[in-house]
This record gives C-alpha cells, sequence and structure tokens, in this order.
C-alpha cells in the first residue's frame, strides 16, 4: 500500500495540472475565438516552451501549438528538419486513423468488390452535388475491378443546413443505400426521406480529418489524398505506399 500512495498521489496531480492546463488554454483561444471553442488535449513538443494542442472548434478538431504561458499561438506546422519530417502531418495522419476506426459496418455506404477479391480499401468523403464525386462515382466498379472497396462517408461543402446535406440525409435514408447513391450522383432526384443518420457526425469527422474540398480519399492508415484520382492512379499510389512501409 505504502508503494501505491505516492502513485496515486502522483496521477491525482497530473491530472489536475492537465485540467488546469485545458481550461488555461482554452481561455487563451476564446480571447481571439469563438466562445464555444475549447481545448480538449495538451501534449508537448520538441520546443521547449511550445505546447501542441488540440482544439474543438465546434464543427470538428484542429491542431494548433501555444506557448506554455498561453500568450502566443502558432497555428502552422512543426518540422523536424533533421529528420525531415512534418510532424503536425504526422499527428494529423493518426488523428484521421483514428477518426476512420470510429465508424464501422452500418457507418458507410460500401461499394466493395465480390466477396474475396478486395485486396485494399478507400474511405471517400463526399458531397452529391461535387462534380469530381460524381465522376469518381461513375467509375465505381473500376475501382472494384481492381480489388479497391470505396466505403462513402458524406461531406456537404456547404454545411449541415444546406441542399447538399438534405440530399446526403435521402441518400442515407433511402431503402436501397447503394441505388440512391448511383442515382444521385447521376443527378437524379432522390425520394425525400428522413431518418435517424449521421451525416452530421460524417461532416465533422471529415472537418477532424482535414477535409477542405471533395472527393477527399483517406487510407486506412490514416493518409488523406484529396481530390478525385482515377482507378488504376488510385490503385498505383496505393500500391506505392504499401511498399515504403
Amino acid at each position: 500500500m505504502k508503494k501505491i500512495l505516492p502513485f496515486m498521489a502522483l496521477l491525482a496531480t497530473s491530472t489536475m495540472v492537465l485540467a488546469d492546463d485545458l481550461a488555461k488554454y482554452t481561455v487563451a483561444l476564446q480571447k481571439i475565438a469563438s466562445p464555444a471553442t475549447k481545448v480538449v488535449a495538451v501534449a508537448d513538443t520538441p520546443i521547449k516552451g511550445i505546447k501542441e494542442i488540440l482544439v474543438d472548434v465546434g464543427r470538428g478538431s484542429e491542431v494548433m501549438y501555444i506557448s506554455a504561458d498561453g500568450k502566443y499561438l502558432v497555428n502552422g506546422s512543426l518540422f523536424d528538419i533533421e529528420n525531415r519530417v512534418d510532424l503536425t502531418d504526422a499527428k494529423k495522419t493518426e488523428m484521421r486513423k483514428d477518426v476512420m476506426k470510429a465508424f464501422g459496418k452500418g457507418d458507410t455506404i460500401d461499394f466493395f468488390p465480390e466477396e474475396g477479391k478486395m485486396t485494399s480499401h478507400v474511405t471517400v468523403f463526399t458531397d452529391i452535388d461535387c462534380g469530381y464525386c460524381r465522376k469518381l462515382h461513375a467509375e465505381i466498379k473500376g475501382y472494384n475491378d481492381l480489388g479497391i472497396g470505396v466505403s462513402y462517408l458524406f461531406f456537404p461543402r456547404a454545411g449541415v443546413q444546406s441542399a447538399s446535406f438534405d440530399k446526403a440525409v435521402n441518400v442515407w435514408c433511402a431503402k436501397d443505400q447503394q441505388e440512391a447513391m448511383t442515382l444521385s450522383k447521376a443527378g437524379e432526384t432522390v425520394e425525400p426521406k428522413t431518418c435517424d443518420n449521421p451525416i452530421e457526425a460524417h461532416y465533422k469527422a471529415g472537418v477532424t480529418a482535414g477535409v477542405s474540398g471533395t472527393p477527399a480519399l483517406i487510407l486506412d492508415d490514416g493518409t488523406l489524398m484529396p481530390g478525385y484520382l482515377p482507378p488504376a492512379q488510385l490503385k498505383q499510389r496505393m500500391d506505392m505506399l504499401a511498399m515504403r512501409k
């Protein structure tokens, strides 16, 4: 018991310090941002006196840096020159990987190859009204034929109170989601329906993942590939990345 008590005391102290940091940096950010802005995580960086903070901006989370005293904010990338590593991008990649793990079967609309023929997988943040999203979906068979499984999450670029958001809800609530997705991507009108749906959660996840446009392709390891890629080019990129590991 004598060995446990000091550890418990240290743990309690660490928790208190962390809570104090979250509160301190939240107050600091709210001076220049929305009152709803909240710091949800704090970590050290290789630079003395600079902290990494994960900021909840209401629509999702963003990585920023702040001086330990909370007086100076750095909004940009932290780059390790000696090792040639973008530390901010590495952090965001891990975040994207965690975001993808949060969506399992039943949380996405999937277009997969025949059973046993899927060799790779990509999650695509899509907008019903996005031209290149429609082009990508028009070639969905090409991706599947190359063994690439595609899982869709919705990212209505106009936000959660928009016509694109409503169209996404209509597709999600359709009896046959895949058919509704294909029709909507072809410019057809899908019967308006409402139901419990994850579209807003999809959108917020996209913000956290760093999605700024559609289509946005995210591999299972968290790698972000913004923009449309034809089936053969995507397959080539995925194979090259796999060889580097």
